[in-house]
């Protein structure tokens, strides 16, 4: 029983990778269940028994995309001294971290979304969780939201692919957005 759940935990985590591949390569209104399946390794029905429809392949790759951001804000989190402010540096730094694959899905997301709204609500959803925690964490609010939406403003460009910043300037602006976080808990 435990091998046989392993290896339908497997063949799911196959099809969403094959997924992400498939859409940053032809892009989400392209996106075919055959040619998940076929890059996946499964045959289309059992592609079909984890995601009935290409709507929740896409919703579940929206929740991966979201989970695999928590992921690497929960990381900074864990490289940084237990202090003010340490969960708004996280998201600096997590969020505007190198991980190229959230890149790629960044701007997938973003061009699936605008033919389908409801993709965005796991986006919306974690993104109300952290205004309401930011509320409670005991800083000066309106400081701490200008610094995530200016998170949110780079990482669109990025994703987008129309940032024009060198890499020297993205360094620096992430240094003084970290002591803007700094600000927002003195």
């Amino acid at each position: 029983m435990v091998a046989e759940q392993a290896a339908v935990g497997s063949a799911r985590e196959r099809v969403l990778e094959a997924a992400e591949r498939v859409v940053t390569e032809v892009g989400a209104a392209r996106l075919t269940l055959d040619a998940v399946s076929h890059a996946a390794g499964v045959s289309k029905g059992g592609l079909l028994y984890h995601f009935p429809s290409k709507e929740s392949l896409l919703t579940a790759l929206a929740q991966r995309y979201v989970d695999s951001m928590q992921g690497c804000i929960d990381t900074a989190k864990g490289s940084l001294e237990d202090q003010n402010g340490r969960d708004l540096k996280a998201c600096i730094l997590g969020i505007l971290g190198s991980d190229p694959r959230l890149k790629a899905m960044g701007a997938v997301l973003l061009a699936t979304a605008a033919n389908d709204l409801t993709l965005l609500e796991v986006i919306r959803e974690r993104v109300a969780e952290h205004t309401r925690e930011l509320a409670a964490s005991g800083g000066n609010f309106a400081r701490a939201a200008v610094v995530m939406l200016a998170i949110d403003g780079l990482k669109m460009r990025e994703s987008l692919r129309i940032s024009a910043f060198t890499p020297e300037q993205r360094e620096t602006i992430v240094k003084e957005l970290l002591t803007l976080a700094d600000e927002a808990y003195r």
